[in-house]
């Protein structure tokens, strides 16, 4: 999680979205908890730009699969999930709330049969997501820096 600054100063975009821990008490999701986390930017060798992590850890080559990269997009409330194996890229469905729970334990974010209609699209290459898909007009890197980013493998 990025370094975290006091809740007075943090800006809260959703509240009861995390579900709570002994390191994470604060089920708010703030908009510092947006985009590649400090540890996903080790992971991609200390890149800092979007496009450039995105290269490292979610690209792949003809011998190498990036990860799967599931993500909740703020500004609609949506959760995504890219599925390097299967090279779909669908809408996650979100449970009902029967228990009280929070949004994120809701989610299924791995490889699954979502339902026809939540199909965004089929690839042929990773950059083709990159390149080709928007919400509202925004590209993947606007997408990217807005969303809370969950690296599956």
């Amino acid at each position: 999680m990025k370094q975290e600054k006091e809740n007075e100063e943090r800006v809260p975009i959703l509240e009861y979205f995390w579900y709570k821990t002994e390191r994470l008490t604060d089920e708010t999701l703030y908009e510092d908890q947006l985009g590649w986390t400090v540890a996903q930017k080790v992971e991609s060798g200390g890149y800092d730009d979007t496009e450039e992590v995105w290269e490292h850890l979610i690209g792949s080559t003809d011998k190498y699969i990036g990860f799967d990269l599931g993500f909740f997009y703020a500004p609609n409330q949506t959760f995504y999930y890219i599925d390097q194996f299967n090279k779909e890229f669908f809408i996650v469905p979100i449970k009902p709330d029967t228990e009280g729970r929070p949004l994120l334990s809701r989610v299924d974010l791995e490889p699954q049969l979502a339902p026809e209609e939540n199909y965004l699209m089929d690839f042929d290459h990773i950059s083709e997501v990159w390149e080709n898909f928007k919400i509202d007009g925004h590209d993947m890197r606007y997408i990217l820096e807005h969303s809370v980013l969950f690296l599956s493998t």
